[in-house]
């Protein structure tokens, strides 16, 4: 007997089959193919506080992204990232080549080319899907980014693709194996619903999200299914005066305890707001109802957490401020901490425009806390970036 989420899965492939079967029926002959992409260099040093041990590791990373017009309405995209690693983390890693074999989603696209005691070289299909557009309609089939978020940092509304914040040297974030199918009925109002592939229900993600406009502020409500919880959320973007005013919150439930008092929630706000000198202000509080104290800090503060669970402490704050210092140079600074453990990262930045087509970054993050103490030998963390984009 075929489970239910086979079925699932077997109308999944079927609509993937009928949208490219159109699509080649199309009456447009041909095709327009947009090539585009970069190559990073990026280095890393991290070192102790005494600056005592030292550690260098180097990144030299290519992603190319494709993206087809097949027709009037039919599109079809194909991102590759690949990234050749070596350095103190691969010489002092165990188990890293089954690491990034492992592909997180439901279908396995990413692999390791190579990988010896000195480097390592992997890639992975983080785009893959078929779209189709028609006027408000459209329907997504394959890897896909579903962003719900709102808020700068932590997003408890964003079930299919939450990030790691301080992973910045992955701005495009992760895909997910899902179907989306959204309507749009004005600038500001949508409806939108979403199915995550897994291997069983425990494992898969279905919601929805209802998008309006109501007194100049954007607002959002989600409810679905998230792995093994049923989830309520909202969200909100707007003014109050001058200053910009967003927020999240979301409420989950275990299915297997519905009736139990059991569920938590998890909320963030945010602010931001320009000074007439050009100095951007933005703040972040967050409340992590879903808090587990068993994560390693580490791992969790890079890796993409769970929306129901996106921090390494109950509580967050974040703090930053970015000033124009020149048409071509930019800086930053960031501060993240929470109110209920000891921690506090510093992220100083400076990016500079070179050519239209290469950027340099340095950029640090400084982890401070008893919390970082028996996680790492090596807090401070400086960064190292050249980009040329074609």
């Amino acid at each position: 007997m075929i489970s239910p989420i086979k079925y699932i899965h077997l109308l999944f492939g079927i609509c993937l089959l009928l949208l490219g079967f159109q699509s080649v029926k199309a009456q447009q002959s041909s095709f327009d193919l947009d090539i585009n992409g970069y190559v990073k260099e990026l280095g890393q040093i991290s070192t102790n506080n005494a600056f005592s041990d030292i550690r260098y590791d180097n990144i030299l990373h290519h992603r190319l992204e494709t993206e087809w017009d097949l027709s009037t309405h039919f599109e079809f995209r194909a991102d590759l990232r690949s990234r050749l690693l070596n350095g103190y983390t691969v010489n002092n890693t165990p188990g890293l080549e089954q690491f990034y074999e492992n592909d997180a989603n439901y279908f396995d696209l990413s692999w390791v080319w190579f990988a010896t005691d000195q480097s390592l070289m992997h890639s992975n299909i983080d785009r893959l899907h078929l779209s189709y557009i028609n006027g408000p309609w459209e329907i997504h089939a394959g890897r896909q980014r579903i962003n719900w978020g709102r808020t700068y940092v932590w997003n408890p509304n964003d079930l299919f693709n939450n990030y790691a914040f301080l992973d910045f040297d992955y701005e495009e974030r992760p895909g997910v194996d899902a179907l989306s199918l959204q309507y749009n009925w004005s600038y500001a109002s949508s409806i939108e619903v979403g199915y995550r592939l897994g291997d069983s229900w425990e494992e898969s993600i279905v919601s929805g999200i209802i998008r309006t406009n109501w007194e100049n502020y954007d607002i959002q409500f989600t409810a679905g299914h998230y792995l093994d919880k049923t989830t309520l959320g909202t969200g909100w973007a707007g003014y109050i005066g001058d200053a910009g005013f967003k927020g999240e919150i979301s409420y989950f439930h275990p299915e297997d305890q519905f009736f139990e008092d059991t569920g938590h929630f998890t909320a963030t706000t945010g602010f931001d707001y320009m000074l007439s000198n050009g100095l951007y202000l933005q703040g972040e509080l967050l409340y992590n109802g879903g808090y587990n104290s068993k994560g390693r800090p580490l791992s969790t503060l890079v890796r993409p957490p769970s929306a129901d669970n996106l921090f390494i402490a109950k509580t967050g704050f974040f703090l930053n401020g970015s000033y124009q210092l020149h048409p071509l140079v930019s800086g930053n600074l960031g501060f993240m901490g929470s109110f209920d453990r000891s921690i506090f990262i510093t992220i100083p930045q400076v990016s500079i425009s070179v050519t239209d087509d290469i950027d340099l970054l340095l950029l640090s993050q400084l982890l401070k806390g008893s919390v970082f103490k028996n996680a790492t030998d090596a807090a401070n963390l400086f960064y190292f970036r050249l980009k040329w984009s074609y």
